[in-house]
């Protein structure tokens, strides 16, 4: 009984951590998509707007 609580514990603590990777990973992925498209578009409108004025 001991072994199998420890090692559901384990397992747990494994799937918990993996899952906290893989939602950091996508929160930075995330973060860096948005934060690279957001200042483009208008920057790139501007810009436009300036080279074509």
């Amino acid at each position: 009984m001991v072994e199998m609580v420890i090692g559901a514990a384990m397992i747990l603590v494994v799937a918990v951590m993996a899952v906290f990777l893989v939602l950091i990973a996508v929160d930075t992925a995330l973060f860096l998509v948005l934060r690279a498209r957001i200042p483009q578009n208008p920057l790139s409108n501007s810009e436009h707007g300036t080279k074509h004025a």
